[in-house]
């Protein structure tokens, strides 16, 4: 059960070992900001609504649902393959809760079966902070902020109408035809026809940069059909 972390509750309990084999049945990450060039070199990069207009950037790691090509036989993530900050953060999240004057503030929560005895602990026996929860929560801070910048460029993008819904149709060598649908990516066209203001904007937020590292992800498609071939194939 994901639960608020208490520095008492949790004293003396570390993160259990492949604590990451969760994501070994997501065929779609969700990826930050930041992370766009690092993932780009191994996988799609696409958008997901969420709701009406609003976006998220997905890693795409499998072609069909409950079923991710970038782990091995026991669910560890291939080393050829971009680990996402969204996997390597659990078993923590941050949720926004509201504080005193009505302020909204962020808090950590904690999916406890991710938690076990096995040292290095989160927190030593009287229930203070150890080093490894000091780098573990910088590495949180860092997450919720890059989120933040991901909700600016995708209300960016959205706003100047750039998404287009698009499907990958795969059709492998042995097996069946695979249809993946539920994606939006940028349509080139429309960004070329973008005021010079407008892409200016882009540019200057850093934005423009991880648009064409989502562009040329694209291509990691056939990387993913080559290895549910090679793995179809090897059963």
């Amino acid at each position: 059960p994901v639960t608020l972390l208490d520095r008492q509750r949790h004293r003396e309990r570390g993160i259990a070992p492949q604590v990451g084999r969760f994501a070994a049945r997501l065929h779609a990450v969700y990826l930050t900001l930041p992370e766009f060039v690092a993932a780009s070199r191994s996988n799609p990069i696409v958008f997901g609504e969420v709701e009406s207009k609003v976006f998220q950037p997905l890693a795409v790691t499998g072609l069909e649902p409950d079923r991710n090509l970038c782990v091995d036989a026991t669910g560890d993530w291939l080393p050829t393959f971009y680990c996402p900050a969204y996997v390597r953060r659990y078993p923590f999240c941050t949720a926004q809760v509201r504080g005193d004057a009505s302020a909204m503030q962020s808090v950590i929560l904690v999916d406890e079966q991710g938690l076990g005895p096995q040292p290095p602990h989160l927190f030593d026996a009287r229930g203070e902070p150890t080093p490894r929860w000091r780098e573990l929560m910088r590495f949180i801070e860092e997450i919720d902020a890059a989120c933040r910048q991901t909700d600016a460029f995708c209300a960016a993008i959205a706003g100047l109408g750039l998404l287009e819904p698009f499907e990958a149709d795969v059709n492998p060598v042995l097996g069946h035809r695979k249809r993946v649908t539920g994606m939006w990516r940028i349509e080139e066209a429309r960004l070329n026809a973008l005021p010079a203001d407008s892409l200016a904007d882009l540019m200057q937020r850093g934005f423009l940069a991880r648009i064409y590292a989502h562009l040329m992800s694209l291509d990691n498609f056939h990387r993913l059909l080559e290895l549910d071939v090679a793995r179809t194939r090897a059963v």
